[in-house]
């Protein structure tokens, strides 16, 4: 009897042993990289420390680890990307923000454009192949998300309807030959020319102009909604004047006029003209007010080259209240705001 016992005890013994050499394994391979107690009591709060165990001892990645915005699930990129010895809150920056790629080779260019507000990542090599006349890093990234390192009706698509009061026509988004708007509404000729506007662009204008009128101003709409063949016969007679350069100035191609969304007409007061809208005290209230119900200056001064139309003080655009109150305070173009929001 007392033999079993001390075969039992021994037994438990040696478990003991075992147990304990089980659980210090993985502490003493950790040692063997060469980390420290208190990196090993750092890397013991992982939920996946033994993936530590596949590389070399590197301080830096306990400085990561101890990084207020690291992310585990992020552990192995950080260990990944730390080969290019940027420093710890670039290592975060790129990996937290998914810009790391295995296919990349990360420069400090590379870093500086990824650290740029409106950087989009499936743009990167653009903008690295855009570098032109000494641009900052700021109008790379603009001019690149606004499709300006293609020439103007090169590389067009097809513009995406179902944004519905947030889609884009311009001169590399086209509509469709048979694209007619919903809802398309008459225009009562207080309110301007007896052509059609998309109806709640209708609503959104008549209190506009209601509002207007109360401080003894005068809203005309002039020019609403256009067909495709229509916008075709009017740029072609452009042309025809003016040469094509010029009439690409001013007039857009067939499919790729905002006036065939619907969502876009030409304003200007009953005592002004397009020439001379601009100097009126309708104008002043539009820059003050427009937003307010919904409406962009779609063309404005000083955005020609990504526009793509000189400057245009009677051209309004509706978008809905948020987007345009965003348009206004950012001093945005509407290019801009779908890059960098909405697409």
């Amino acid at each position: 009897m007392k033999t079993i016992r001390n075969l039992v005890i021994l037994l438990l013994i040696i478990s003991s042993i075992e147990l304990i050499f089980i659980i210090n394994k993985p502490v003493n391979k950790f040692k063997e990289l060469g980390y420290n107690e208190e990196e090993i009591k750092i890397i013991n709060k992982l939920n996946n420390k033994d993936l530590l165990l596949n590389y070399n001892y590197d301080e830096n990645i306990i400085k990561i680890i101890n990084n207020p915005n690291f992310k585990e699930s992020n552990l192995e990129k950080y260990i990944l990307f730390n080969k290019y010895n940027f420093g710890i809150d670039d290592n975060i920056y790129v990996v937290n923000n998914n810009y790391y790629d295995s296919s990349i080779k990360y420069t400090n260019e590379i870093i500086n454009l990824m650290k740029e507000k409106y950087y989009i990542h499936n743009n990167l090599f653009r903008y690295l192949n855009y570098n032109k006349d000494n641009l900052s890093n700021t109008e790379i990234i603009k001019n690149v998300n606004c499709n300006l390192d293609f020439s103007f009706y090169t590389k067009t698509i097809d513009s995406d309807i179902s944004k519905g009061y947030s889609i884009l026509v311009n001169k590399y988004y086209k509509l469709s030959k048979d694209y007619v708007p919903n809802n398309l509404v008459q225009i009562e000729s207080k309110y301007g020319v007896s052509y059609q506007l998309e109806s709640k662009v209708y609503e959104q204008f008549k209190l506009m102009y209601d509002d207007a009128f109360k401080v003894g101003l005068t809203l005309y709409i002039n020019s609403p909604y256009r067909s495709y063949s229509t916008q075709e016969v009017l740029y072609n007679n452009y042309v025809r004047r003016d040469g094509i350069v010029s009439a690409d100035s001013y007039s857009a191609r067939p499919g790729h006029s905002e006036h065939q969304t619907g969502l876009a007409f030409d304003v200007t007061s009953k005592t002004t003209n397009f020439s001379t809208f601009a100097f009126s005290k309708e104008y002043n209230w539009l820059q003050e007010n427009a937003y307010k119900y919904g409406f962009i200056l779609r063309y404005p001064k000083g955005k020609e080259y990504i526009t793509g139309y000189q400057y245009e003080s009677w051209h309004y655009r509706y978008v809905g209240y948020e987007i345009a109150q965003k348009i206004k305070t950012l001093d945005l173009t509407f290019e801009e705001y779908y890059a960098y929001y909405l697409k």
